[in-house]
């Protein structure tokens, strides 16, 4: 907590762009929200950090798809 803030500094070993990034997030964001709630404090920022963040095969053509959308 830092002026009256919650903020997580989460570090994954390994991460899955695909299946694992976004759900990650999502769960650590409530996680906090629920945290700062109960103790009082406003939601504060999500530091996030991999040593490797992996997009593997399976999700190739589904990425691709992803990225023409934008």
């Amino acid at each position: 907590v830092r002026h009256n803030r919650l903020n997580f500094v989460v570090y994954f070993r390994s991460w899955d762009l695909w299946a694992g990034f976004p759900s990650n997030l999502a769960a650590i964001q409530l996680l906090k929200e629920y945290m700062a709630s109960e103790i009082g404090v406003e939601d504060g920022e999500i530091i996030a950090m991999s040593k490797g963040l992996h997009l593997y095969e399976y999700s190739w053509e589904l990425a691709k798809i992803a990225v023409r959308m934008d």
